[in-house]
């Protein structure tokens, strides 16, 4: 709709422009000519046939309008002499970012950018209103928490602005800007979180990537579908993609559609009589048992248990002991906060995690290699305890350490060997350790014996200790390295039968493999002379060495207490550091 000073505008000027054209129809459109006739000084009215190139007027009419049916020139029409109306939005747009103050740093710049460059045409609205794209983002926005993010996080325009009547350039471009900056929000959020890692400690090092912000806009511009654009900024592992789903499905799930719980009782054991086996073999996906046998736990649950023990790095004993019933329940008692916790961490992981790449859950208790998505080599592992945690982060094995030495931490050597050493003379040969002394300009090993321990401050004496190779060796007969300042790395161990705990909380930060050696084949799998086998001869030969590796190897130490597994099975741990308990409580989530 134009406005009364616009109409009467255009009303003016059609009776300017009226009054200065020629009073014959023709003069619109002129008629095409025939150069070849002569035009004859005077003829008769020609008949309805006759060549429009002939006059059929007077001579001295014909001479005096002859110019006007020269083709030699076009005359403007009433419509050319109107010149559409310019566009309000673009100046508006630039004069709403000439305020500083209206958005944050880092937005404003992003936007002045980005618009700048396009002449401050919009991005989302068309013909004084927000054209589809724009809506289906906004309804996106709105139910971001399908994604796991807070939707109070992104300040959102009106949808239907424009729409009942026409808004006034100043609230266009305040809308636009709005959107643009949620849009901006969402696509930082989805990549990077909405959590800082740092807050839950030194141990929580993950190092999640934010997205340029003008480059998210600049990709919003270019892309044909706007809302899969934004949503591809979310993890796109497929873990990540099942924890979504299982959101959904605790959100809509009622209480008849929750699975029946094994209830709590006495352990049971294999051979027992019990009322909850028909349950336990529902949960387990077993045919049900009708008849004398119904309540019998048979060798054949007995079997299907042990298997799930096994994958679920539980005892594999066939008794339904607390841990097993709490994990057989197929996370009956996960909630919403549980999922979206987990999800938020999911943003921390690398969004390009390798394509052979070593992956330890911490409190799962489990390292898996996997190659294009497909798990090669699994196997149970010893992670730090709850004061001297396995760390958080991503890195890139680099090289093997064969019959290693086991240079002790300073932290451990200062805090829990100093106070031994000064009661027993006999510690270092009793442990197998060597006394290594710093302070002459080069390393040398001394007789620990001809040193007065009691004369020496822990914390800047000039000695190291070290444990040579062996099979007592505390790394065992071989690590893996991935140089990091928390001074952390997968190893062997002399220390076997913790492995058969359920919970293996037990080290001081670094990682224990159970199958070093397999594990050595499955990770070495693309090198082209490194192989298990040749690790374990040079075990064989005692003799300390490194081997670099061709090819380094993405490994990435996480934390998940919540997903869901390859059997499609819901799988929750014990969160044994308190990180989920902190974000809870952080992320005002309840429980």
């Amino acid at each position: 709709m134009r406005t009364p000073i616009l109409r009467s505008l255009a009303a003016s000027l059609l009776v300017s422009v009226a009054w200065t054209l020629p009073i014959r129809a023709q003069d619109a459109v002129p008629e095409p000519q025939t150069p070849e006739i002569a035009k004859p000084a005077e003829t008769e009215s020609p008949s309805p046939g006759a060549s429009p190139g002939l006059s059929d007027k007077p001579a001295a009419t014909a001479a005096t309008e002859a110019p006007d049916a020269a083709p030699t020139e076009t005359k403007p029409t009433v419509a050319d002499a109107t010149p559409p109306a310019p566009d309000p939005l673009p100046p508006a747009l630039e004069t709403a970012l000439k305020d500083t103050d209206a958005f944050g740093k880092a937005d404003h710049t992003a936007l002045v950018g980005f618009y700048a460059e396009r002449q401050f045409a919009p991005l989302w609205i068309k013909d004084g209103k927000f054209d589809g794209a724009a809506r289906a983002v906004i309804r996106r926005l709105e139910n971001a928490d399908a994604y796991g993010l807070d939707p109070i996080r992104y300040v959102l325009p009106d949808l239907d602005v424009g729409l009942s009547g026409t808004a006034d350039p100043a609230t266009l471009a305040n809308a636009e800007l709005v959107l643009t900056v949620a849009a901006m929000q969402f696509a930082a959020d989805a990549q990077g979180g909405i959590f800082d890692p740092a807050t839950l400690g030194k141990f929580m090092t993950a190092a999640p990537v934010r997205p340029e912000r003008k480059a998210v806009i600049e990709g919003l511009g270019k892309a044909d579908d706007k809302v899969a654009y934004l949503e591809s900024f979310n993890p796109q592992h497929p873990a990540f993609a099942a924890l979504k789903q299982l959101l959904a499905d605790l959100r809509t799930r009622t209480t008849e559609e929750t699975p029946p719980e094994i209830p709590d009782g006495k352990s049971l054991k294999p051979g027992m009589s019990d009322e909850r086996v028909p349950v336990l073999r529902a949960r387990l996906g077993l045919p049900a048992v009708t008849g004398e046998g119904e309540r019998d736990y048979d060798d054949a649950t007995v079997e299907a248990v042990k298997a799930f023990q096994e994958n679920a790095s539980l005892d594999v004993d066939g008794v339904i002991g607390p841990q097993t019933r709490a994990a057989l329940n197929g996370g009956s008692d996960i909630t919403v906060a549980d999922v979206l916790v987990n999800m938020e961490r999911w943003r921390w992981v690398p969004r390009e995690m390798g394509t052979h790449h070593v992956w330890v859950n911490i409190p799962e208790y489990r390292l898996r290699v996997i190659t294009d998505g497909t798990v090669e080599f699994g196997t149970r592992v010893i992670v730090g305890t709850s004061e001297n945690q396995t760390p958080v982060f991503s890195d890139e094995i680099e090289y093997v350490d064969v019959n290693p030495y086991w240079n002790v931490p300073r932290s451990i050597a200062t805090k829990e060997m100093m106070p031994e050493i000064r009661r027993d003379p006999d510690f270092f040969a009793r442990r197998g350790l060597e006394v290594i002394y710093t302070g002459g300009g080069r390393d040398m090993v001394i007789d620990p014996r001809s040193v007065d321990w009691g004369l020496w401050n822990p914390e800047n004496m000039p000695f190291r200790f070290r444990q040579p190779p062996g099979n007592a060796n505390a790394l065992g007969r071989v690590k893996f390295m991935f140089p990091n300042k928390h001074d952390v790395y997968l190893h062997d161990t002399p220390t076997r039968n913790l492995f058969s705990r359920s919970a293996r909380a037990f080290s001081h930060g670094c990682v224990r493999v159970d199958k070093p050696v397999e594990f050595a084949d499955a990770l070495l799998s693309r090198e082209e002379q490194l192989n298990g086998q040749r690790i374990k001869h040079l075990i064989g030969g005692g003799e300390n060495g490194s081997l670099p590796m061709k090819r380094h190897v993405p490994v990435h130490l996480t934390y998940f207490t919540v997903w869901v597994d390859d059997a499609g099975e819901t799988q929750k741990r014990a969160d044994i550091y308190d990180y989920d308990a902190r974000m809870k409580a952080a992320m005002n989530l309840g429980s």
